[in-house]
């Protein structure tokens, strides 16, 4: 892949990785208008959501500060960080 490829491949994750936070945000803002009770039963799952939106983050980072070579596999690294991302916003979505 080109240099190209890396510029539009990190600009594209960047944009994924926007959707989701903004995705993230509303479900907090969701989260804030349950009863007490729900709130703490979803705090954990939350909190884990968090952790991986800033490893997500950071592994983005890292990527985008990676020079030409050496990016693929910290391409590959980012697109199984996004799908966990992913994979545990579904996850607690589907429990409220």
């Amino acid at each position: 892949m080109s240099m190209s490829d890396r510029h539009t491949y990190v600009e594209n994750m960047k944009q994924e990785l926007d959707e989701l936070y903004d995705q993230l945000n509303d479900l907090e803002a969701k989260l804030t208008h349950m009863a007490q009770d729900g709130r703490e039963r979803h705090a954990a799952d939350l909190q884990r959501l968090h952790r991986h939106a800033r490893a997500a983050l950071a592994k983005w980072q890292e990527l985008q500060a990676s020079g030409e070579e050496g990016w693929h596999q910290k391409a590959s690294d980012m697109d199984r960080m996004r799908d966990v991302l992913i994979h545990a916003f579904h996850d607690l979505k589907a429990r409220l």
